[in-house]
């Protein structure tokens, strides 16, 4: 999730863009909002957020001489500049000052909501970060990623974070470090390595509401790479934490990559080597449930997931995670999520203004 700070000297204004949308629905966490530009300045030299909303006619220092000053600092947000007004010259001087958007008041929900899409796509493909593609092979990470090579060089072990709040995990670990990175097609991440054992890290800060996933611990980090991502992602967007117990966090993995396949307990233990009974057993302990109703539980979330984010009929987003029977799909939605799945696509489509 990408950061936002808002700066205007009228309260009423300030709050009223800070409420006008779902910051978090739309990809970004509002992380200050300011009715004095020059405690904003000391706030973007310290933050350093993505984007920076400002109104351009304040007392003291003008939004123009704050962009001025934050590029002479060498800060790399950017700016959307908000006017009561029509300026020529406050225009002409954005444009040199090479500002992202130019707002006149009176906006509404839908302008700011398409400045937010749009920018969102643009901060995805901002250069600046170590970039990883979702679909990347080993070799290709390996040979493509020299400069995020020489940042992890040294660490024995690392787990992959997805966060939809990155700066609470910003914190050191152990001896390591958080490195942050952009996915392609995911959004933003966090590579924690260190030399020390996952068991002797510091806590991350619990959040109720999910807000990010993990991998499992890898040691080989650069090779194991595309398979953290992918097991960080079902954890953010399915609502789950790999056990550290042995064989059951790749348990996990395997059930959620392959969720819409027909999925039978002896063909599971099979697969894994054990006996079924030692299989049910083993999983149970390592997660506190039982085999049948993780897959339910991973299947009915990421179903929650692609109605939220794309547009698809029920109906194949039912068959996408395994249901063919659309009506027990619905029925252990309601049970997991509290909604029929036709309730939370309204709710999910109007909190994204669609």
């Amino acid at each position: 999730m990408y950061t936002v700070v808002i700066i205007d000297d009228e309260p009423w204004a300030l709050q009223g863009l800070a409420e006008i949308i779902d910051w978090e629905a739309a990809g970004f966490s509002i992380e200050g909002k300011f009715t004095n530009s020059e405690e904003a300045f000391a706030f973007l030299c310290e933050k350093e957020p993505d984007v920076v909303f400002t109104d351009v006619r304040m007392p003291g220092v003008s939004g123009l001489d704050l962009i001025e000053m934050s590029q002479r600092k060498g800060l790399k947000c950017e700016f959307v500049l908000i006017s009561s007004y029509e300026d020529f010259e406050a225009a002409q001087r954005a444009i040199r000052l090479h500002v992202w958007e130019y707002v006149l008041k009176p906006y509404n929900a839908y302008d700011i909501q398409n400045i937010a899409r749009v920018l969102l796509r643009h901060l995805r493909d901002k250069p600046g970060l170590s970039r990883l593609d979702w679909n990347a092979s080993p070799e290709e990470i390996l040979r493509g990623s020299e400069t995020l090579r020489k940042r992890i060089e040294g660490y024995q072990s690392g787990v992959l974070y997805l966060c939809s709040r990155p700066s609470e995990m910003s914190g050191g670990v152990a001896d390591g470090k958080c490195v942050p990175l952009l996915v392609n097609g995911v959004g933003s991440a966090f590579l924690v390595v260190s030399s020390e054992p996952q068991e002797a890290w510091p806590a991350f800060p619990s959040d109720e509401r999910k807000q990010w996933g993990a991998s499992r611990e890898h040691r080989n980090i650069m090779a194991s790479l595309p398979k953290m991502l992918q097991e960080a992602w079902y954890s953010l967007w399915c609502g789950f934490s790999y056990s550290s117990k042995e064989n059951v966090g790749e348990i996990q993995f395997y059930l959620c990559k392959n969720m819409k396949e027909e999925l039978s307990l002896g063909k599971l233990a099979e697969r894994f080597h054990f006996s079924e009974a030692y299989f049910c057993a083993l999983f149970k302990k390592g997660t506190g449930m039982s085999v049948i109703h993780f897959i339910q539980y991973v299947r009915i979330h990421y179903g929650a997931y692609l109605i939220r984010n794309e547009r698809k009929k029920l109906q194949e987003v039912s068959e996408q995670v395994g249901f063919e029977n659309y009506s027990y799909f619905g029925k252990l939605f309601k049970k997991y999520i509290g909604q029929t799945p036709e309730t939370y696509r309204g709710e999910s489509q109007g909190n994204l203004g669609i």
